[in-house]
């Protein structure tokens, strides 16, 4: 899996790529506590670094968390990346790499096989989005992804939901409430008994084919304590929406 951030070559910028890499780190540890974290960076860049960490996990780690700084702005490293891009993509471990400014035509190539890719520009608090046309969004289409458990447009739709200015306890509410309902419709024979409206009841119905109950359990136990972790301060609400989004 692949984190690509990268920034506009200034020096607010590079601030907003480390800072982001390290928030974004430092969530994915806590979500996955018995994963080890190691540094990729010019000085230990080389072929056999990436084949041991694309294709290697520790003896009792489950994953490697690998932050790679700043590699790629030399010609030679970056074509050894682009070759071996999908050996990054389809590795069970997390790479998270961060560039002070990446070209347009390698940028492309990136975002094919990232599962995430974020631009951080001086002027900006926050990362450098698309914005969508008419400034309209329908959150509700977040439910619908969650049910059909299709991860990758559920993200796309995260990623457009915030870039249209919807703040991450509202995406949670529309994430929650599916989640919930999916449970209720998973547990009982009728819209009735589950309390809820009849169509929303059926949709709820068909989505929990998708999943098992052990697994819709965990997921309304995550996400509960996923918004009460996040008004404790114990992690970014928005970063923690994603990952909880991507490990689904």
């Amino acid at each position: 899996m692949i984190y690509f951030l990268y920034g506009d070559n200034t020096q607010e910028g590079n601030k907003l790529v480390g800072k982001k890499a390290a928030t974004l780190s430092a969530e994915l540890l806590k979500k996955k506590p018995d994963a080890s974290l190691f540094e990729l960076n010019e000085d230990n860049w080389n072929e056999s670094a990436i084949d041991e960490y694309t294709g290697g996990q520790g003896l009792f780690e489950k994953k490697y968390i690998v932050l790679v700084k700043d590699v790629l702005a030399k010609k030679d490293r970056k074509e050894i990346f682009l070759d071996k891009i999908e050996l990054f993509a389809e590795s069970p471990n997390i790479f998270i790499f961060t560039e002070a400014s990446i070209d347009k035509v390698s940028l492309k190539k990136i975002e094919k096989h990232a599962s995430k890719t974020q631009e951080f520009t001086g002027g900006d608090e926050g990362a450098k989005g698309k914005k969508s046309g008419d400034g309209s969004f329908n959150i509700f289409a977040l439910g619908d992804a969650f049910g059909s458990r299709d991860k990758k447009r559920l993200w796309s739709l995260y990623r457009e939901a915030i870039d249209a200015g919807k703040v991450p306890e509202e995406i949670h509410g529309i994430l929650f409430w599916q989640v919930k309902s999916i449970v209720l419709a998973s547990r009982t024979k009728s819209a009735t008994e589950a309390g809820l409206n009849p169509f929303v009841y059926s949709k709820a119905k068909s989505f929990a084919e998708n999943f098992s109950q052990q697994e819709l359990e965990k997921t309304l136990e995550d996400i509960v304590r996923l918004y009460h972790d996040a008004h404790r301060g114990l992690h970014d609400f928005e970063t923690a929406m994603e990952i909880f989004i991507l490990s689904l």
